[in-house]
């Protein structure tokens, strides 16, 4: 089945923010008097359930509302303090995905939970003036949350003028795939460091395990093999997966590390 517009988040997808978010969220840990400091073992647990914007908020539940907001205004700070010292750099597996999926006429897209000041200075200094003529819709400061007909990828679809059948989305992180999900959109998980597919469940396919699926659709393999997927091995997963699923989707559920 043809994909006509492909959704796609910036942490972890487009861009490789790690660095940048584990050096924000320690240093709003420290602006906030919090001893505790992460490592990146613990940021990307965090990231991976809370989404790389919101990875404090694993801390949420033990802290008085009013430190939870406070060090999450923090951590949003630091990361524009880190962007300004240090553009994120584009994923090259990702930017060929891009440049293949335009050619074939199909729309970009991105659905973000990272705030618009934030997202607008990455996209910026990554495309510049081509932004406009790259993604048709971008929508920041997305919550995942949102049910119903109201949430980031319905109001993505509706801008794009595409059915969730003609869809396909790309997360690193929990929230962006469950909504997705929600929404009815064919969904793959990308995220290089997980060993076991079962610990994102629910999305239909990950990243990492991609190289697997390309030889047994007789794909060749490229040197970044494993990387990444190309925008014509991705149609054709989606469409042999599609005619053998059920229309109604399962929910994303999490299967925290050991």
């Amino acid at each position: 089945m043809a994909i006509e517009a492909l959704i796609l988040a910036l942490d972890g997808v487009i861009f490789e923010t790690e660095e940048i978010h584990l050096a924000a969220c320690n240093a709003a840990l420290g602006e906030c008097g919090l001893t505790q400091r992460w490592t990146l073992a613990q940021y990307r647990d965090a990231a991976r359930m809370h989404g790389a914007s919101r990875a404090l908020s694993a801390l949420f539940p033990a802290l008085p509302a009013a430190r939870a907001r406070a060090l999450q205004e923090a951590a949003e700070r630091h990361v524009r303090l880190q962007l300004q010292a240090r553009p994120a750099a584009r994923h090259p597996g990702c930017a060929a995905l891009m440049d293949e999926a335009l050619a074939h006429g199909c729309k970009l897209a991105i659905v973000t939970d990272m705030p618009a000041h934030a997202a607008s200075a990455m996209l910026q200094h990554a495309f510049g003036n081509d932004v406009n003529n790259t993604f048709a819709v971008v929508i920041s400061g997305a919550r995942f949350a949102d049910a119903g007909d109201n949430g980031p990828h319905h109001l993505a679809m509706r801008t794009l003028g595409a059915e969730a059948e003609h869809c396909a989305a790309i997360d690193a992180a929990v929230p962006g795939l469950s909504a997705a999900q929600r929404a009815g959109i064919w969904t793959m998980a990308a995220t290089p460091y997980e060993r076991d597919v079962a610990r994102i469940s629910g999305a239909d396919l990950w990243c990492p395990r991609l190289q697997e699926l390309r030889d047994l659709i007789g794909k060749r393999a490229g040197k970044e093999s494993g990387r990444f997927v190309s925008f014509s091995t991705l149609r054709s997963l989606k469409h042999g997966q599609l005619a053998q699923r059920p229309v109604l989707r399962r929910p994303l559920r999490w299967q925290a590390s050991a």
